[in-house]
């Protein structure tokens, strides 16, 4: 058995894409499928019911009634849900790409960890910025960024501070610039906005959790 701070002796292609992450890919293209042939009201239903509502709990922390057990499987169940299908494939595009990074060189248990902690960080995050003008928050994007978070500590050794810090640079710029200014509205047909809080706090997360779960590689130079 190879040392857990021994570099890989082959890199792997970045979409040789690893089984949890392809299944989890799966899972999200599936669900959106069948919402498409799914009625009207019973869409509407599952989005109230598993998307992450952020009225529901300022009324909790208001102490005015509500379930907490409901909200807080709704931090997970949000991540399922997507609003169209280019939301949809960016974050399946991304999440191969990343996570198939996470999966490899940090093992499945961490994988799991990661989307789910990055996921529920991210949903915060909006409601930290959001909770006056409340809404639903649905998709999986909190925990991409996590996931590509969590990959800048494999690519320091092989790019280096200065290059890592400019690529989170501009990630997050973009980020920005597409969630505050009208390119949002553009590209969601002005029924939704992106949450660029919470793929910021996704991402911020999953550098966080880097430094706390160890490899069981690096990539090498």
């Amino acid at each position: 058995m190879q040392e857990q701070d021994q570099d890989r002796d082959q890199e792997q292609p970045i979409f040789n894409v690893p089984p949890l992450t392809k299944y989890l890919v799966a899972v999200l293209i599936g669900i959106h499928i069948l919402l498409q042939v799914t009625d009207r009201d019973t869409i509407v239903w599952i989005y109230e019911t598993f998307a992450f509502d952020m009225t529901r709990l300022v009324m909790l922390l208001d102490g005015e009634g509500g379930n907490w057990g409901h909200l807080i499987f709704t931090l997970a169940s949000h991540m399922f849900l997507h609003h169209d299908f280019m939301h949809l494939l960016i974050n399946a595009f991304m999440l191969m790409a990343f996570g198939s990074m996470v999966e490899r060189y940090y093992g499945v248990s961490t994988f799991i960890s990661i989307f789910l902690l990055t996921g529920w960080m991210g949903a915060i995050s909006e409601f930290v910025v959001s909770a006056e003008s409340g809404g639903i928050l649905y998709g999986a994007s909190g925990a991409v960024f996590g996931m590509m978070g969590a990959t800048l500590r494999l690519l320091l050794p092989k790019f280096g501070m200065q290059k890592i810090i400019g690529f989170a640079a501009v990630m997050m710029g973009l980020n920005l610039i597409i969630g505050l200014t009208p390119l949002a509205g553009l590209l969601t047909d002005g029924e939704a906005s992106i949450s660029w809080a919470a793929h910021l706090g996704g991402f911020v997360t999953g550098i966080l959790l880097s430094l706390i779960f160890r490899p069981l590689y690096m990539v090498r130079r």
